[in-house]
């Protein structure tokens, strides 16, 4: 096995252990308390999903990569790469629907109790786990067309029009998945970007306002508000950060046809990265209370 080959299994199997430890871990501190009856806050139980969907794209992204780096190729059948596939598929759009849901339910929380956004703060409260439900199923609809246009590694002879993925191919994609994926992560990165853009606004009036009255007590570190809108900035960032490199080079692959390897290993990785960071900077989470909505 040709050592660039072995690194690369040894640095995807690194990211996606340490990645999946973590959520892992995340998510059964918080069942835990679920469990022993403590009562957590919606935001808790946001992150509570969002553990559960890093892991999910860990192991269906993680593993593939990995067995294949360490030389063990054509390891999945036809119903192998459907199934992986339609969870890869699944957990990226989850991932970015969920951490929409955090940015904006987080914006429209701290926003000022006397303003416009009161009435729908409690409309929210009423009706948040709606919007658990309908992220699940929304994604679980659109990804269907996944594993009926993915195939195994040998199902297609005419690779110049099925995307090669190393160990699986597609050999078509419905024109309205794409236009269903395309608009709903436009629209989400959309509404990530603007929630987040009023939440830097009101972190910046709050410090304003701080500074003003020289009041320790009214410290932004001892806000369990500012504290989860300052944890929730960070995955929206790294989120963006990693979204946007992974797609900068899917479209070069696409759009210019190329069949590198490594290119396309390297945007698997770096989608394997958010997980991963996405994990400890949740972790402080586990150790202070969180606002509700």
């Amino acid at each position: 096995m040709p050592p660039k080959i072995l690194c690369l299994g040894i640095m995807f199997l690194s990211v996606t252990t340490v990645g999946t430890i973590a959520n892992c871990f995340l998510f059964t501190s918080y069942m835990l308390n679920v469990i022993t009856g403590h009562k957590i806050s919606s935001l808790t139980l946001l992150f509570t999903q969002l553990t559960l969907v890093n892991s999910i794209a860990l192991v269906s992204k993680g593993v593939p990569q990995t067995m294949h780096g360490l030389g063990w190729n054509n390891f999945l059948d036809d119903v192998g790469c459907k199934v992986v596939f339609y969870f890869r598929r699944v957990s990226e759009g989850l991932s970015i629907s969920l951490t929409c849901l955090l940015c904006t339910f987080q914006a429209i929380t701290l926003s000022p109790s006397n303003s416009r956004w009161a009435e729908l703060k409690v409309r929210l409260t009423q009706h948040i786990t709606l919007s658990y439900l309908f992220c699940w199923i929304l994604n679980l609809l659109v990804e269907i067309p996944i594993p009926l246009s993915t195939r195994g590694p040998r199902s297609s002879s005419n690779f110049t029009k099925a995307f090669d993925n190393l160990f699986c191919t597609s050999e078509y994609i419905m024109k309205f998945y794409l236009i269903m994926t395309t608009f709903r992560n436009m629209l989400c990165l959309g509404l990530m970007i603007l929630a987040s853009g009023y939440m830097v606004l009101l972190l910046h009036e709050h410090h304003q306002h701080v500074q003003k009255i020289r009041s320790t007590k009214l410290s932004p570190r001892k806000h369990p508000e500012i504290r989860a809108t300052q944890t929730i900035l960070l995955l929206m960032s790294a989120f963006v950060i990693f979204y946007s490199l992974t797609s900068t080079f899917t479209l070069f692959l696409s759009y210019f046809h190329q069949n590198s390897p490594w290119i396309l290993s390297t945007s698997i990785f770096l989608s394997l990265c958010y997980p991963t960071i996405s994990a400890f900077l949740l972790i402080p989470t586990l150790h202070r209370p969180t606002c509700n909505f």
